[in-house]
């Protein structure tokens, strides 16, 4: 006789003893686990400070219990919401995601949850997107840049809050972390000028409204000067970050037939674009231009030809600043990083100098 195959279990919430239908507390949390509510406490909000296997035993009452803290009593109770916001403008094509999923997870290790916002570069700097984030209460910010309002420095002086600054590397005003641009921008430089390159192009972002952008451009041109190279004019380009802007400035180049034998871009995505106008245009790479880049993507070692890059620690800006940002929340000594390592990758996108003119022969 044919049976039905049996349906499988699924996983149910255990109800809390005598079947009512309130939520569960963390005294049943503490039961089912084996352990003091303080214990229970602790491994939600100090998890640290509890051993892997004890929290373990509380993540899984928890679960099976279906319980969630009472954020309101508790912010009341610690005068603290543990949270953190933080202001990032515009992802779109940038390398932003892999700093904030950093930062986020280095700061849900210790408990807090991150409140994030992405205005666009212009409004980034408006002292009304902090107040929001103050008016929901977050007990410390991390913002982009050194270069924030006055007022911005104001409201957090005012409410006494913790702050760091990610991906800068100096101020006046507060804590940075970040990186040398100038750094990075030299080892691209003196990589070119070895391959016996002298006269650049360079695809870079919007240098009036993105200091990032600023200080990446002004550290290639004082390697260049070092070096005694030359960047031409005409094989200058400011654009926003994005593949299609890439492609598009690098058909402009194309078609101004500009005297360079390599050309730097501002990152990856710029590179990528790049890359792919020149390849439609039948010029070969690195044979006819070589093209290097900043930031070191994911996809840069897989373009064609691969790309040469300038490993930035994305990740690691992220997760210095969760670290920070705890331990001024915990009022312990707070050491900030110096300037975090940058390392030039080389690959199959650079080569030796042609003559300027090789591709209008």
């Amino acid at each position: 006789m044919l049976r039905r195959p049996a349906t499988p279990k699924r996983s149910r919430a255990v109800p809390p003893a005598g079947g009512t239908a309130r939520p569960a507390s963390l005294a049943d949390v503490a039961a089912l686990a084996g352990v003091s509510a303080g214990t229970v406490s602790r491994a939600l909000s100090r998890p640290d400070m509890i051993s892997e296997a004890t929290r373990a035993r509380v993540l899984d009452a928890v679960e099976r219990l279906g319980y969630v803290t009472n954020g309101s009593a508790r912010a009341l109770a610690m005068r603290r919401t543990r949270t953190i916001g933080a202001i990032v403008p515009r992802f779109g094509t940038s390398s932003f995601p892999t700093m904030i999923q950093a930062l986020e997870t280095t700061l849900a290790a210790h408990g807090h949850t991150l409140l994030l916002s992405a205005p666009e570069h212009r409004e980034a700097r408006e002292p009304a997107i902090l107040r929001a984030l103050l008016e929901r209460g977050v007990d410390a910010v991390a913002l982009l840049g050194a270069e924030q309002s006055a007022q911005t420095f104001a409201l957090l002086a005012a409410h006494r809050l913790p702050f760091v600054l990610m991906w800068a590397l100096d101020s006046a005003d507060g804590d940075c972390i970040g990186f040398d641009e100038r750094a990075g921008a030299a080892q691209v430089v003196d990589h070119l000028a070895e391959l016996g390159h002298r006269s650049i192009g360079f695809i870079g972002g919007r240098t009036a409204e993105n200091e990032r952008a600023r200080a990446r451009f002004r550290g290639v041109v004082e390697a260049l000067a070092r070096r005694g190279m030359s960047l031409c004019e005409d094989a200058l380009i400011e654009t926003d970050y994005g593949f299609r802007q890439g492609f598009e400035a690098m058909q402009r180049l194309v078609q101004a037939r500009a005297p360079v034998t390599a050309v730097v871009c501002g990152n990856d995505y710029l590179a990528a674009g790049a890359l792919s106008a020149l390849d439609g245009a039948g010029i070969e790479v690195p044979r006819e231009l070589s093209i290097a880049s900043f930031n070191d993507n994911e996809f840069a070692a897989y373009l064609h030809p691969p790309l040469t890059t300038v490993r930035l620690p994305i990740a690691r800006i992220g997760e210095e600043a969760g670290r920070y940002l705890i331990a001024r929340l915990r009022g312990e000594q707070a050491p900030v990083p110096a300037a975090l390592p940058v390392q030039l990758i080389v690959r199959a996108s650079t080569g030796v100098a042609p003559h300027p003119r090789a591709r209008g022969s």
